[in-house]
């Protein structure tokens, strides 16, 4: 009771008596971050360490982790060695690492001073750079690229260390004859977001070093980019049907789109601004998606930053409508009316959702965020806008945001923190075979609840509840339980905004400290020693009081004044402005 008493007034207090001031104001970078905030935006990046294949740098942090894979494209005479393994086993796709190097540079680029605040620019780079240094040795042909290294089937037949991985590796490619368009303009679009990174940081060091690497992956996406658009649009997995059954696209256009933007925001030319708005009108569902941001759907993104990109232009139709673009797909996740929530709040498409809820959560949250920073409050200092509609749509777009990340740091029914590592009721049996310490998949299967020999894998955020807010911690359960590259991606850009501009840690830090019994149910609330909660109740409850005696005396002042007016004291009713007075289920909306 207490611990849901405390989650009730951090909830609701903060948002009543705070959030309408906040939603007027510019976003203030932070002189001193939170410290929990910066901790475990390390550990997302340490997750991604954890993930490398091939041979390890001296700096390597993780002592279980070996080199491994070092044979990796020999089957096609290339070094494709490095890299990151995709999710809970020992595959490469490139498809998916696109859409991950894009988020990643993304939010590298746009929050750098969280980083900068943090310290973790060098881990942030670093990060990167093993999947573009792998990425640029997957294109070694203008319109060739690797897509995907590993047998499907051999390697879902293991459950064992990075030392047994299973040989042969087949290395797939695409190239002009067997092409793949989204593969190819996806990886141009990480490229050219990658670069956009590079550049700020050599702006920021000085290092002409990182220039020159800007440069570098800057030429390779323009490449694809060129592929991608001049050889006849095919869906990759035609070429590769490998890849049909783990990542197959749906779409291609989005792709296309999306790849003209970051190639505009990495060069500022106009042209290719002029190529995304041309593929826009191609496109006769272009305002119709309502499917969350993830490594196969990027008309979340497309909106967000087509109105990021046309927000000054001379033409203000233009702009207009593509605002209205955006913020009709994001609307849709305030209101309701595209996607459901679950009890405890959760964004959850149906069948998107169902594999990876708690990822797709995070990149709702992702683009909410970074719309109402890079959007509505800027046009907040515009003098003919609406800017009390304009800061409640502020309000209820960061509202949303903050509360995905409150879910997943365990503001849920069954009080479940999603981030491995990070709480005492944080997973125990995440779906990763290079953690698990097992030696085969008959070994992992006849232990589930085995830790004898399992190293924790920090930051890493699980598959997710499902659609009723249930969650089993079991570790082959890989639908609930599995790791991936892409469920961090969103989730790591969250954590830098937060360094950058949170004056204060999650919910969790005023809490309780909480023990996970047997499956994700709590019970033992742990220590009740007096916790800041407490003292926030013990200071707010007489500023409450003194709030209600003032208002008190105020409306017996107002009844008694119409009270001389009418000569009717007794029918007189407070008719006071009540436009302020808000209610909310911190449960459900």
């Amino acid at each position: 009771m207490i611990f849901l008493l405390a989650i009730i007034i951090i909830q609701i207090l903060p948002t009543v008596l705070f959030a309408s001031a906040a939603a007027v104001n510019n976003l203030t970078i932070v002189q001193t971050p939170d410290p929990e905030y910066v901790r475990l935006l390390n550990h997302s990046i340490l997750f991604y360490e954890a993930q490398r294949s091939g041979k390890l740098p001296n700096d390597n942090r993780l002592p279980w982790r070996h080199d491994s894979c070092l044979t990796d494209g020999s089957d096609v005479k290339l070094d494709l060695t490095g890299g990151y393994y995709d999710a809970g086993d020992y595959l490469k796709f490139t498809f998916p690492l696109s859409y991950t190097v894009f988020m990643l540079s993304w939010g590298g680029t746009e929050y750098f001073e969280g980083y900068k605040l943090a310290n973790q620019t060098n881990y942030l780079k670093n990060q990167l750079k093993w999947a573009t240094d792998w990425m640029i040795k997957a294109h070694p042909q203008e319109c060739t690229l690797y897509v995907q290294v590993g047998d499907v089937q051999l390697d879902n037949n293991y459950f064992g260390p990075d030392t047994g991985i299973p040989l042969p590796r087949p290395s797939y490619q695409i190239n002009e004859t067997h092409f793949g368009t989204e593969a190819a303009s996806m990886a141009a679009t990480a490229f050219a977001t990658a670069s956009s990174f590079f550049h700020v940081l050599a702006s920021e060091t000085g290092d002409e070093s990182n220039t020159a690497y800007a440069n570098v992956l800057l030429l390779h996406a323009t490449q694809l980019y060129n592929c991608s658009q001049s050889i006849e649009y095919t869906r990759y997995q035609s070429s590769v049907p490998t890849v049909k059954d783990v990542y197959a696209s749906t779409n291609y256009l989005d792709d296309l789109i999306l790849s003209s933007i970051a190639l505009y925001k990495s060069t500022n030319n106009q042209s290719y601004l002029d190529d995304a708005l041309g593929l826009y009108q191609l496109s006769d569902w272009r305002t119709n998606h309502t499917e969350p941001l993830d490594w196969d759907n990027k008309y979340g993104a497309v909106y967000v930053l087509l109105a990021e990109a046309l927000f000054n232009i001379s033409e203000p139709d233009m702009s207009l409508q593509r605002r209205i673009d955006a913020e009709n797909y994001l609307d849709g996740m305030v209101n309701n009316t595209t996607v459901n929530q679950t009890k405890g709040g959760l964004l959850f498409w149906d069948y998107y959702s169902d594999d990876n809820s708690n990822s797709n959560a995070m990149s709702a949250s992702y683009l909410l965020l970074y719309y109402s920073a890079k959007i509505l409050r800027p046009l907040l200092s515009i003098p003919s806008t609406d800017k009390e509609s304009i800061s409640a749509k502020i309000e209820s777009y960061e509202e949303l945001a903050n509360k995905q990340l409150n879910y997943i740091f365990g503001m849920n029914p069954i009080q479940q923190n999603y981030v491995v590592g990070e709480r005492d009721n944080s997973p125990k049996y995440p779906h990763s075979a290079l953690s698990a310490g097992f030696s085969s998949l008959a070994e992992a299967i006849a232990n589930p609840t085995d830790l004898s020999h399992s190293h924790t894998i920090y930051g890493a955020i699980v598959g997710g509840p499902a659609k009723n807010d249930s969650f089993t911690d079991q570790r082959l359960d890989w639908s609930q339980t599995e790791v991936a590259l892409d469920y961090n991606a969103c989730y790591q850009g969250i954590l830098a905004y937060q360094v950058m501009h949170s004056t204060q840690g999650p919910f969790y830090e005023s809490l309780p400290n909480v023990t996970q019994t047997s499956g994700s149910n709590l019970d033992n609330q742990g220590s009740h020693s007096l916790p800041r909660w407490a003292l926030a109740i013990a200071i707010l409850l007489p500023i409450l009081f003194f709030v209600l005696l003032v208002l008190s005396v105020f409306l017996f002042v107002r009844r008694r004044s119409k009270a001389k007016r009418t000569g009717d004291e007794g029918s007189t009713v407070y008719q006071g402005n009540m436009s302020d007075k808000k209610t909310r289920d911190i449960t459900h909306q």
